[in-house]
């Protein structure tokens, strides 16, 4: 990982800058909630032995189910075990993408064309979770300049592209509404649009919700799994082709360490995730983790994070926005803050800016000059698809908070490192 590279040289150089501020990572660490920390502290000594339960700990299930209800703002639990069940993730939702990935490849005829997997970039690190498996993975492109909400008009001309491939065809569609990276609370339309995409070309959905709950206060986040189950409602029944939701709690409650999630499906698809593929690579663990986590999410304390976590990231969005306007020069069209996520997207200095190795380039010298670690806008070991490059960008983590963007923006001053920097030479 060329991040973990760069901190072991600058460790090993002395920190010359200060304690490093690694605004690359989504993880600080070290913010678990008190409440949460003190629920670990007290798990039974039964919860550290084998369960039996392949779906999770039955009341950290329940627990899930009632805080899906209420977070997607779902008429009430009577669905769950109808037209959707939940389960506990299993070593975090990438596994569970993976395994449903491979469920949706296995019930394709045997005379499918090449799967296609539809996702909306830039993007986490959903071709990482697919291609080993045949996907191709096709991007329908955010564009920075505007304001990286999905066109449905691209989207169009895209799926109709696929479509048009005689080798090829889609399988899957990916949407993540509360957006990683760039911070876009999407729109119903936006979401909808998605799922008119895999509805006419009987495409799987996979809803990635890991930051549903972190979002500024003023937000209403749009609930896919909501939209997605509107739409079976209405039409009578809960067949169709196959659909997963990941939610993940560590995103929510930091905690990522502990893998812990939930897993939103028809009961026959998450019976056949659970009970058949998720077996061909491990049992369900970490008890101790699950039983912490009913305990949480069944106190008023979890509620009351939450709302405080928004306060604290609406009031660092706005400082990271000034900061960089104000002390850096960078115009306000070159800082897109979005509104959900706990990050913000900058473009790279035009003295940089050109290709991805220029942005490359300026990271690293940013790094070295400042001790801040900056993200590249597209994830590890995945190259910029073509029509980025031109416009090249970072990611910045703002889990430091206010104080942490303060600092962080203060060094790269004193360094130089402006809207007016230029490489060196």
């Amino acid at each position: 990982m060329p991040d973990a590279g760069l901190l072991r040289q600058y460790l090993a150089a002395g920190m010359p800058h200060g304690e490093p501020i690694c605004m690359s990572f989504g993880e600080t660490w070290d913010r678990i909630p008190p409440g949460l920390a003190d629920c670990l502290r007290r798990v039974p000594r039964s919860s550290h032995g084998y369960q039996l339960s392949l779906h999770g700990l039955p009341r950290l299930r329940t627990a899930l189910a009632a805080h899906l209800t209420a977070s997607h703002r779902l008429p009430d639990t009577a669905e769950r075990g109808r037209h959707w069940e939940v389960g506990v993730s299993w070593t975090g939702t990438r596994a569970a993408m993976f395994d449903f990935a491979r469920l949706v490849l296995d019930r394709r005829p045997a005379t499918a064309r090449r799967p296609v997997a539809l996702v909306a970039g830039p993007a986490w690190d959903y071709a990482g979770v697919l291609t080993p498996l045949g996907y191709d993975v096709r991007h329908l492109p955010l564009r920075f300049d505007r304001g990286f909400v999905p066109d449905p008009e691209e989207l169009a001309e895209l799926a109709a592209e696929i479509a048009r491939d005689p080798a090829a065809g889609t399988a899957m569609v990916v949407v993540n509404a509360q957006h990683n990276p760039t911070a876009v609370n999407w729109s119903p339309d936006s979401v909808n649009a998605l799922l008119d995409a895999a509805e006419s070309a009987g495409a799987a959905v996979l809803i990635d919700d890991a930051y549903l709950n972190v979002h500024d206060v003023a937000v209403e986040p749009t609930s896919a799994l909501r939209l997605l189950l509107d739409r079976r409602r209405a039409a009578g029944n809960s067949t169709g082709a196959p659909w997963l939701a990941v939610q993940s709690m560590g995103k929510q409650f930091g905690c990522n360490g502990w893998g812990v999630g939930a897993v939103t499906a028809p009961p026959e698809i998450l019976d056949a995730l659970v009970n058949g593929y998720r077996l061909h690579h491990s049992l369900m663990s970490s008890g101790m983790l699950q039983h912490a986590m009913a305990d949480w999410l069944e106190s008023v304390a979890s509620t009351q994070f939450l709302a405080e976590q928004r306060v604290r990231l609406t009031e660092t969005r706005a400082a990271a926005e000034e900061q960089f306007v104000k002390r850096l020069g960078y115009p306000a069209s070159a800082v897109h803050t979005g509104e959900c996520t706990p990050y913000i997207v900058v473009r790279v200095p035009p003295g940089y800016a050109g290709d991805e190795e220029s942005a490359r380039e300026f990271r690293a010298v940013c790094f070295e000059r400042t001790g801040v670690l900056t993200a590249p806008v597209w994830p590890w070991p995945m190259p910029a698809p073509e029509e980025a490059g031109h416009d090249p960008q970072l990611r910045l983590y703002l889990g430091s908070g206010t104080e942490g963007v303060t600092e962080a923006v203060r060094r790269m001053s004193a360094a130089g490192l402006t809207w007016a920097a230029r490489p060196a030479g």
